[in-house]
């Protein structure tokens, strides 16, 4: 039977499944026992065919049982291997179609072939290859970095001036200085550079394959040919998630004609021999974005790069759209590579056939494109700049995080640049100010374990576990497990180490008050009382009073019995006490000496002026500048009224009126009565008001007040029974403050 005969009667058959599917199956077989029987019969045909398709794959699997709720649960498993079918033949067929759309619509455009990879994808645990290195790894920082340096090939500064350790400045600590600086600097370039010459066409990459180099014979015949070239082509790869610093996994070298894969894991003690062609500056090493290849290159395997030609630096300056070697790739070898491998586990051995393609990609074509790069930059007069970026990134040194400059420089990289790398953390995670110093301990304990272990920190223990931590702040080895389903092996090893310290942590910081919360500066924020401390706050403040006056008493006593000591030398204070050479003044800039009899003068005046201050007697007579204008008699005015209604004053303390109007503001009366005013005479100021006709004053009605007026209002009720109620405003409801309800 065909395929065209076999899919109408699969079709069928699975319409006609679906369609029973569909039914109240058991409701029928419960009506009719024929019913019943036939789907049973068919229920066991069906399962043994199944059966038999699973044995004809796997003679070890177990068959399937009949019955609904086995069914139901043997059947995920068939569900799952039908689903991940599907997915890669939907897979396939896409990478198909796109592939051949993309070669018709751009004929000259080659891609990696990795769309056919059925290579198991599975992440298996990998034994780390750091433990089989003859020199073990060192993460203490005990000491600043040294260069693995055994011998200085090309040299202008001999090796042994360069191993000469610098000492620290200000801002920056004592260090080891980059070893072939001075060679970076000083040489030249290899002439064919500034030449322009018409580009070389790079092998057919269907017709060349990568040698594999992982032992010394391999490496001997490399370098011979490697010592003909005029220029190579670089590429690392790096691993860094289980190792601390990071480990360099492979290293690509490309010539005119053979592209090399070298495994610098096997030969990560063997490969100082290639000193001698990467720092000669004959040879032009083409790097694209050698920023960080150059730091792996020095710290693991003690290379240095002489006239170093970066391709990014290279495309920025001609100002290219992008600045990526996937762009550089397609828009100059017409070739389109895949971002699969960028994050791959690159410590595999052996490599996979995509992943061996992939690493032969990056530099297989690149000195075709550093031939179309360098005629364009000569063409722009932009050579030059160029080579000078390029300079700068070859004289890049790498630095342990202890010894790092003080401000951060672009020619030396650190693994931390931070001093408080946990800051980022705490505003990413928006973890409150009071549990920083929590955050700073179990940051500082996951460094420790990476350190020792040689894993990384983001390994040992992630950022969003920390922030989980802090803020469930488990105190036992079961709370510690679950506070994330992001749990690792380290932590769940560690998990009552953890506790203890999450638990000792929040007890120091209770019992000592640690809190870094942000002080205002506002005025009120700084008038603090002491009711605003507590109990603990004030011992612990007295505390450490008590013990900072204690310790100046005893350096005060000291001090006094050091100074005490006449005619005899003092060991530590004799220089300082006993010597009288260092009080001097100067005239006219000439130094003259204090006598003893002109200290003693100064002292008498000193002495004199002070005791004069203590004379003053502080007997100021405050004089009652109230009582004193009580007491003069009241001017009588000009013009009296009713001299019998006047008040009468009396010879005694005024007191406090308790019924008295106070007027907060009154600016706008104010304003009037001053404009009401301009024009009359000033007497009108010293009008007497008769206050016996204060009763009709106040019993007359104002008559510049006019009644309200009566406005219109359509929504109002009086103006139409069905009229609807007006749209009241709502009021906004308060923000960033507390509100309390009365009744």
């Amino acid at each position: 039977m065909n395929a065209d005969e076999l899919l109408p009667l699969v079709v069928s058959s699975v319409r006609a499944a679906s369609a029973l599917a569909a039914q109240d199956v058991d409701f029928y077989r419960s009506l009719d026992k024929e019913i019943a029987s036939s789907l049973t019969n068919t229920s066991q045909k069906v399962t043994d065919m199944i059966n038999s398709i699973i044995s004809s794959v796997d003679e070890n699997s177990e068959g399937l049982v009949e019955g609904k709720e086995n069914l139901d649960e043997s059947w995920k498993d068939i569900g799952n291997l039908l689903d991940s079918l599907f997915e890669l033949a939907d897979h396939s067929i896409d990478a198909l179609s796109k592939a051949s759309q993309k070669s018709s619509n751009d004929p000259k455009m080659k891609y990696l072939n990795d769309s056919l990879n059925f290579e198991s994808d599975n992440v298996t645990r990998l034994s780390k290859p750091q433990l089989n290195f003859s020199v073990p790894v060192d993460n203490s920082e005990t000491h600043p970095f040294r260069p693995l340096l055994t011998d200085k090939p090309n040299a202008v500064v001999p090796l042994d001036e360069v191993l000469k350790i610098v000492d620290g400045t200000e801002d920056t600590p004592q260090h080891y200085p980059q070893p072939y600086e001075t060679e970076i600097d000083k040489q030249e370039y290899n002439e064919q550079v500034l030449q322009f010459s018409d580009p070389i066409p790079s092998k057919v990459w269907e017709e060349t394959e990568a040698i594999w180099v992982d032992n010394e014979e391999s490496l001997a015949a490399m370098l011979n040919e490697l010592k003909t070239a005029t220029e190579l082509a670089v590429d690392l790869e790096h691993h860094d998630f289980r190792s601390y610093y990071g480990i360099t996994c492979l290293m690509q070298i490309s010539t005119r004609n053979t592209d090399y894969l070298v495994d610098t894991i096997a030969l990560r003690d063997k490969l100082q021999v290639l000193n001698v062609v990467f720092t000669d500056p004959k040879i032009t090493k083409i790097l694209h974005g050698a920023f960080m290849d150059i730091i792996w290159l020095q710290r693991d395997l003690g290379l240095y790069i002489v006239s170093l030609f970066d391709t990014y630096h290279a495309s920025r300056a001609l100002g290219f759209p992008r600045h990526s070697l996937a762009y550089l790739l397609e828009r100059f070898a017409h070739f389109k590579t895949s971002k699969q491998y960028q994050l791959a586990d690159w410590r595999t051995r052996p490599l996979s056939k995509a992943m061996n393609a992939y690493a032969r990609a990056d530099t297989h074509f690149l000195l075709n494109i550093f031939d179309q790069l360098r005629n364009m930059l000569i063409q722009e007069d932009k050579l030059a700049s160029m080579l000078h970026e390029s300079r700068k990134v070859a004289k890049r040194r790498f630095e342990y995080s202890k010894y790092k400059p003080t401000l951060p420089s672009s020619a030396v990289f650190s693994p931390t640049e931070s001093d408080m790398p946990w800051r980022s953390m705490i505003y990413q995670y928006n973890i409150p100010s009071q549990k920083v110093e929590l955050v700073k301990r179990l940051w500082e304990w996951r460094d420790t374990i990476a350190r020792r272990d040689d894993e990384s920190p983001r390994y040992i223990m992630p950022n969003q576990l920390i922030a989980s931590l802090v803020e469930y702040v488990p105190t036992n080895p079961a709370g510690v497990i679950s506070v994330n389903r992001m749990m690792t092996d380290p932590v769940r090893s560690n998990a009552k180490a953890i506790a203890n310290l999450i638990k000792s942590t929040l007890e120091d910081m209770k019992n000592n008050n640690i809190s870094t919360t942000v002080v205002s500066t506002t005025a009120k924020d700084k008038e603090t009382s002491s009711n605003d401390l507590s109990t603990s706050q004030i011992k612990f403040i007295v505390s450490q009073f008590e013990n900072i006056l204690e310790k100046y008493s005893s350096n005060n006593s000291n001090l006094n019995d050091v100074t005490s000591k006449e005619g005899k030398d003092s060991l530590v204070f004799s220089k300082i006490f006993n010597s009288r050479d260092d009080i001097i003044t100067y005239d006219k800039g000439t130094k003259h000496l204090i006598t003893e009899q002109q200290l003693s003068d100064r002292q008498k005046e000193v002495d004199a002026a002070m005791k004069q201050a203590e004379e003053i007697a502080f007997s100021m007579e405050v004089q009652d500048t109230h009582k004193e204008s009580m007491k003069q008699p009241f001017p009588e005015p000009e013009e009296v009224i009713s001299q019998s209604h006047l008040p009468a004053f009396e010879d005694k303390e005024e007191q406090e009126d308790l019924d008295e109007i106070i007027v907060l503001k009154d600016t706008k009366d104010r304003r009037n009565r001053q404009h009401r005013g301009r024009g009359r005479s000033a007497d009108s100021d010293h009008t007497v008001i008769d206050y016996s006709k204060g009763d009709k004053i106040l019993s007359q009605d104002n008559r510049r007040r006019t009644p309200n007026k009566r406005k219109y209002d359509p929504f109002s009720a009086d103006n139409n029974e069905n009229a609807l109620q007006g749209a009241k405003r709502r009021r906004p409801t308060a923000k960033n403050r507390n509100v309390s309800f009365k009744r």
